[in-house]
């Protein structure tokens, strides 16, 4: 099987886990100019402007405003032998005032940044999301704190000291198709006329497998069969892994909703799709998505 790259893929970002737990060499990092450092707030990174979307990574020595606000510095890895460094900013309701550069959301500006730069960019945001949701050891309350470049929070309770790990969360997402139809749903939280494919989180004691026929039987009353692996995304909005399926079911078999998460669902024609007229009626899922891929690839089989 040929390995599929979806865009937040890191590719050239070599992670360099046997550097995080020298913290001397962390620190000098973080005042070298070769270090590159990319901003996080909230959901936002830091771009040039609103109208240069080019993603802003400062040198390191450049970076002292950066540094002063920040709540975190965080390690991510190397690239072309620059360390690349993610800075943590405080949750505030407004952004931080900077001398320099714009906060934007990145998935409202993925297609005008190279591969590498959206997946460092993403990185850092599943990263500062997992800072942000495990302030507080989960086992007896006290405080955590960063260590391992930002990659592990301990515990500080005296008779804990604990260690916690960043956690993503798999789920399934899976093209149902039979012959020339494609099963497509719609979640009323989704912008308009939009559609996807079905998708699901992994229960405890599940495969993959297992989780794409009770998904698929849970959301739209449907069973499956000829399950097969297509791929993987990152999906760091805010921390899962979408893993990507096909399966096979037939458009004879009365579609039952369930209403908590589908709006609407039905079975649409190749010929339809192709014809999507990408507007407030109808279309497809964003390009940046594995959803898209999934449908795309079937597309192009005619």
């Amino acid at each position: 099987m040929t390995y599929r790259q979806h865009i937040y893929t890191t590719s050239k970002l070599e992670r360099a886990a046997h550097l995080r737990i020298l913290p001397d060499t962390l620190q000098g990092y973080q005042h070298s100019p070769d270090s590159l450092v990319t901003t996080v707030w909230r959901h936002n990174g830091l771009f040039v402007s609103q109208e240069d979307l080019d993603p802003l990574f400062l040198p390191g020595s450049e970076a002292t405003e950066i540094f002063e606000l920040a709540e975190e510095i965080i390690f991510l890895g190397m690239r072309d032998d620059h360390p690349v460094l993610a800075a943590m900013l405080p949750h505030s309701e407004d952004p931080p005032v900077l001398s320099l550069g714009t906060f934007l959301d990145l998935r409202d500006h993925w297609s005008q940044l190279n591969p590498d730069d959206a997946a460092i960019m993403a990185y850092a945001r599943g990263l500062v999301h997992w800072h942000k949701q495990h302030r507080f050891c989960g086992h007896c309350g006290n405080p955590t704190r960063s260590t391992e470049g930002g990659h592990v929070l301990q515990c500080t309770g005296d008779t804990c000291g604990r260690l916690h790990y960043p956690r993503t969360d798999p789920a399934v997402i899976m093209r149902v198709t039979d012959g020339d139809w494609c099963l497509l749903a719609r979640n009323a939280g989704w912008r308009p006329g939009g559609h996807s494919v079905l998708a699901g989180f992994l229960e405890i004691g599940e495969s993959l497998e297992q989780t794409v026929i009770r998904e698929a039987k849970e959301e739209v009353g449907i069973d499956v069969k000829n399950v097969r692996y297509h791929s993987s995304q990152p999906w760091p909005f805010p921390a899962s892994l979408m893993v990507g399926f096909t399966a096979e079911g037939s458009r004879h078999d009365p579609l039952v909703l369930d209403t908590e998460e589908i709006e609407s669902a039905r079975w649409f024609h190749r010929d339809e799709l192709l014809a999507s007229p990408e507007d407030e009626t109808f279309n497809l899922p964003r390009k940046d998505s594995i959803s898209r891929v999934l449908v795309d690839d079937w597309l192009k089989e005619k």
